[in-house]
Parts: C-alpha cells; sequence; structure tokens
C-alpha cells in the first residue's frame, strides 16, 4: 500500500514536471522568452550608470493602429537626444529634465520632447543651456531621488526640473515596495521586481523568467483575482457591457479595501475629491520623496523646480477620448475637479519650491490633437503648450539669471 502511494506521488510529480518543461517549450516557441521591459532598473546596485544602454536606437508605436511611430536615438551617456560632454562647457547652465514616459517623449521625435523644446526655446531668449533628457517611462518621485544620486548629478546639472505625472502617487506606492534599501547609509540598493518589502516572491520570480508562468499569470491568475473580487455575475455582466473588471473594482466605492483599490487605480490622483481620503494617504509618501529631492538639491546649490502637466481628461472633452474608457473615466466629458493641482501647489507653496502649472495653456489652447486618443500621452503640440509655459514663467527665468 505504502509503496503504491509512493508510486502515484511520484509519478504525479514526474507528470507534472514533464508538463511544466513541454509547457515552458511551447510558450518560448510561441511567445518567445519573457522580456522584463524594466530589466534596465532591476540591474545590480554596482552597475547603475545609465538610464539606457547608449548608442541604443528604439523605435516604437502605438499599441492603436496608425496612432504614432517614432524613433528615439539614445546617447553615449545613455539619454535620450543628441550628444553632449560629460564635463560642463564654461559658461553653460545644464539643466536636467527628470519624468516618466511624457518626458521621456513617447510619441515625439527627439526634437520635440520637453527638454528639446525647452533647450530650443531658452536658446532662442538668448540663454546659454544645455538641457538633457532624463525621462524614463514607469518612473516617479522615489525613482527620480535614486537615479539623481546614481546618475544625474555626476554630470552636475545648475537646475533640475521635475515633471510631475498624476500617476507619480501610484508608482510610488508601486516602486516603494520593490526597493531594496541598504539599512546602514538608508539609501536604495536597487529596484527589483521578484521582491516585495525586501522578501524575494517566488511567483513573480517564476513570472519574470518562465514563459509559461507569465502566460498562466497574464490570462489565468489576474482574471481570478478579478473573478474573487466581484463575483461570476458581475464579472460576465461587466465583459458583456464592454466595461472592464478593473473599471468596475475602481469605481466600487467603499466595498473593497483601500489597498484594492490602490493596486488597480494607477490612475488614483486623477479621482480627485472622490478618492480625496485615499488620495491624501498616499500622497504623503509622494510629499516626502519630493521633499528628500529639494533637501538634496539645496545641499548642493542646484535649483529645483516642478513642473505639472494635466492628462486629457483635464484639457478638453475630446482629448484622449478612446482610451478613457479603460480607466472609467466618462467620455466627451472635460474634468474640472482640480484637487490634483491643488494638493501639489500646497505642497510646493510650504517647501518654497517654484511650481509651474501648465494647464491654464491648455485650458485656453484653440481646439487640435494634444493627447493620442488612445494611448494617452501628448503628441508634440501638448508638448509644445507645457514647454510654452514653463518659457513665459518670469520665477523660472528669473532663477536662470542668477
Amino acid at each position: 500500500m505504502l509503496k503504491k502511494l509512493v508510486f502515484s506521488v511520484v509519478a504525479v510529480v514526474f507528470f507534472f514536471v514533464i508538463f511544466c518543461i513541454v509547457g515552458e517549450i511551447v510558450f518560448r516557441v510561441i511567445k518567445g522568452a519573457p522580456d522584463n521591459p524594466l530589466a534596465q532598473i532591476t540591474q545590480n546596485e554596482d552597475n547603475q550608470r545609465f538610464l539606457f544602454e547608449p548608442g541604443k536606437v528604439m523605435t516604437s508605436r502605438s499599441s492603436a493602429e496608425g496612432e504614432f511611430e517614432y524613433t528615439a536615438h539614445v546617447n553615449s551617456h545613455g539619454y535620450r537626444g543628441k550628444e553632449f560632454s560629460a564635463e560642463k562647457p564654461e559658461g553653460v547652465t545644464r539643466i536636467m529634465a527628470v519624468g516618466d514616459s511624457f518626458t521621456f517623449g513617447v510619441g515625439a521625435p527627439d526634437d520635440e520632447t520637453f527638454a528639446a523644446l525647452l533647450e530650443q526655446g531658452l536658446r532662442k531668449k538668448g540663454f546659454s543651456v544645455e538641457v538633457i533628457n532624463a525621462g524614463i517611462g514607469h518612473a516617479s518621485t522615489i525613482r527620480h531621488w535614486d537615479n539623481l544620486q546614481k546618475i544625474h548629478l555626476r554630470y552636475q546639472p545648475d537646475m533640475v526640473i521635475l515633471f510631475f505625472d498624476m500617476t507619480d502617487v501610484w508608482d510610488d506606492w508601486y516602486w516603494e515596495q520593490h526597493a531594496i534599501w541598504d539599512k546602514q547609509t538608508g539609501k536604495i540598493k536597487r529596484f527589483d521586481l521578484d521582491y516585495s518589502w525586501g522578501t524575494r516572491n517566488w511567483w513573480p520570480t517564476l513570472v519574470h523568467k518562465s514563459a509559461l508562468c507569465k502566460y498562466l499569470e497574464n490570462k489565468i491568475v489576474r482574471t481570478f483575482k478579478k473573478l474573487r473580487l466581484l463575483g461570476l455575475g458581475r464579472y460576465l455582466k461587466a465583459a458583456a457591457s464592454g466595461e472592464r473588471a478593473k473599471s468596475v473594482i475602481i469605481h466600487s466605492i467603499g466595498e473593497f479595501s483601500d489597498d484594492v483599490v490602490i493596486e488597480y487605480d494607477a490612475l488614483l490622483l486623477m479621482r480627485g475629491r472622490e478618492r480625496k481620503d485615499l488620495i491624501d494617504e498616499h500622497w504623503t509618501r509622494t510629499a516626502r520623496y519630493l521633499k528628500k529631492i529639494h533637501d538634496m538639491l539645496s545641499r548642493q546649490g542646484i535649483s529645483f523646480v516642478v513642473v505639472m502637466y494635466p492628462h486629457g481628461i483635464y484639457a478638453g472633452p475630446d482629448q484622449w477620448g478612446e482610451g478613457r474608457a479603460a480607466w472609467g473615466f466618462e467620455q466627451g466629458k472635460q474634468y474640472k475637479d482640480y484637487y490634483p493641482f491643488e494638493i501639489m501647489e500646497r505642497f510646493a507653496r510650504q517647501e518654497k519650491i517654484p511650481f509651474i502649472n501648465t494647464l491654464t495653456g491648455f485650458l485656453v489652447a484653440a481646439e487640435d490633437m494634444y493627447f493620442f486618443n488612445w494611448d494617452g500621452h501628448m503628441t508634440p503640440k501638448g508638448n509644445h503648450i507645457v514647454v510654452d509655459q514653463i518659457l513665459s514663467d518670469n520665477t523660472f527665468l528669473n532663477l536662470l539669471q542668477r
């Protein structure tokens, strides 16, 4: 009897291992090896020298057919844009433009990103400046603080402009749990997606390394989690009506815990006063890292400016028209709950940080497409509006004249 039981267990284990091996081979043939798009942030802390691979040429397009396609050129220092000397030229004011994918310039050519347009505009005004594009997708204030220490400050900027995105509050929550800290220095060694709060999480580790596990995560595990939260009836009802389960969870106020809501709502800050208590709770984290950046730069005599831009829902009823539905925003509506801008303006005033709110530029702009309809990033025309607002800000221009 015991022998039969042992044989059965061994047989089950054997066939399970064979199933996994065959499944992995099949999915690697069909889907390819799992590609971690954020691999550059999980590298060993001793090798964190660049945002991107120097000299790399990246071509990308929108997931919506024909919406946009662009090519980004990375210079020898790992930043998008033209070459510059590591040693700052005498008489030149060097500005580091820090931000996420909006700053990097998704959907725009190299010469129409925030950084490129700002350099062009300031030079036309007679300023001898050099603006470096330090934007990288999915970054937020905690990663800006880390990247400034490990990468950006070696280029001796005279000013850092932080382009604050409304996803930063969620991204700070996400990245802080994946941070590996040095307990002695109080600094971040690295960010590692295989760890949560300092402990290795084995399922994400397998997902990042196995094509089979990645498929199971995307197609089964995530679906099961939503089914568990909503129940089969509500899940099927949402699917039948074309509403995403994620959107139902986000808008079920009071039904789910704050931990569930923050997990699914990367655009939490854009909910405004509807989610004020939850926003205020998570804003304290973002404010803490903004203050760390400000204090660090102040100690080194580097000017710090925060620029905030809107997403399409604030810019007009037809901006980012199609992509809104996935996040549960109404189409054909211009949102006027400006709490996200107010909370940043209040913080900047308290900390005495120069703050530029570029929303006004969009509200008075002629009717045009400033945000991609599906993707939601700014078009080059939108980038121009942001930079025009910066160039007309007297506080900013006075800082450059010091």
